[in-house]
């Protein structure tokens, strides 16, 4: 047989390397498609991590008002305790709270004892049996 013609093989060729052409473009495609799906997913998460620390930021704002509350209620508790003439030391061993710990609760007590918002000042100075409990509620202001 006789030799191809350089045409055909010309031809051939441009066939083959279309061809090829052909699968890199339908790869590029497939590759672009994956690469958007990727994105979206990418997206998704960082949406994810915005919306959980806005719910936590707003869950450590309740938390911390419910926190307040309770505290405010438990120094009330600690004030009609005191009201009631019993020494401090007494009311700390019933609570099974150190006298540091009892101090914590102590300085809204001059705001229940005087039945108004107290001030600062009167925080200070109202626990009179010690000198060290006056530091002891500024240390903590």
């Amino acid at each position: 047989m006789s030799k191809p013609r350089k045409s055909s093989a010309a031809l051939a060729a441009r066939e083959k390397a279309r061809a090829k052409a052909e699968e890199i473009t339908r790869r590029n495609e497939e590759l672009i498609e994956l690469a958007a799906g990727f994105f979206v997913h990418e997206d998704q998460l960082a949406k994810i991590d915005e919306d959980t620390e806005q719910k936590i930021a707003e869950l450590r704002t309740v938390a911390q008002q419910k926190k307040a509350t309770s505290a405010r209620k438990a120094m009330e508790v600690v004030g009609q305790m005191l009201a009631t003439g019993e020494s401090k030391k007494s009311i700390g061993e019933r609570l099974g709270l150190t006298n540091a710990e009892l101090k914590i609760y102590l300085p809204a007590v001059p705001a229940v004892q005087d039945g108004g918002p107290g001030t600062d000042g009167a925080k200070k100075s109202a626990p009179t049996d010690s000198g060290a409990e006056d530091s002891g509620a500024s240390a903590s202001n």
